[in-house]
């Protein structure tokens, strides 16, 4: 196997951050406020992860070695998302914050390209070095992991009931951190991380929650 530089060149760098700014842009045109406190405020620790692995010299894992958590992890995002589409999450999330529920068709779109492109990432990342990419893969650990086990547990604390999601999200809670250990260099950073994103998300989400 070629060997790919192991962290994120000042080119690398701004390319991921270009990548995350235009994520944070469409989800921000597609999904309005409940992706802005969600989404976007993911997207803020991605792009603090991806500053800091370059000027720290962050050390990425070889492939082999890495591929199992990170392919575990999305592959539990399915699972996930039966429940919540079985439970009428589309409904009852843009609600939380005075949005209309997202058509049957957008909610599976939006899944489905999601998925299809951090699996796309991950293999360009892990296998051929495309280093920027690491941008799509951390959104995902970072919210999609990570901020599914804070979002769903904080949302049936502060509700006092179940919120669709909520029971497959809490998986997130091992595979997130040790997911997100082999991208910041070791789960002691990963778990310092994921205390400090909780620290801002879920203000940020209770905020402008309406009901």
């Amino acid at each position: 196997m070629q060997t790919f530089g192991k962290t994120l060149t000042r080119t690398q760098m701004w390319l991921a951050l270009a990548v995350t700014a235009v994520m944070a842009l469409t989800f921000t045109l597609v999904g309005r406020l409940p992706l802005i406190v969600t989404f976007d405020v993911g997207l803020l620790g991605v792009a603090t992860i991806v500053v800091l692995n370059h000027f720290g010299e962050t050390a990425f894992p070889e492939a082999q070695a890495y591929y199992p958590t990170y392919f575990a992890t999305l592959a539990w995002q399915f699972i996930h998302f039966i429940e919540e589409f079985m439970t009428g999450f589309r409904e009852h999330f843009p609600a939380l914050y005075g949005a209309d529920a997202y058509s049957a068709n957008l909610f599976v779109a939006i899944n489905m390209i999601s998925y299809a492109g951090f699996t796309l990432a991950g293999i360009a990342f892990l296998t051929k070095g495309i280093r920027f990419l690491i941008a799509p893969m951390l959104f995902f650990v970072v919210y999609g992991a990570l901020g599914n086990a804070i979002a769903h547990t904080w949302w049936v604390i502060w509700l006092g009931k179940y919120f669709p999601g909520f029971y497959t999200a809490q998986v997130y809670w091992i595979l997130g951190p040790l997911a997100l250990a082999g991208l910041v260099g070791s789960l002691k950073r990963a778990v310092v991380f994921t205390v400090s994103f909780g620290l801002i998300l879920i203000p940020v989400m209770t905020v402008f929650m309406v009901s």
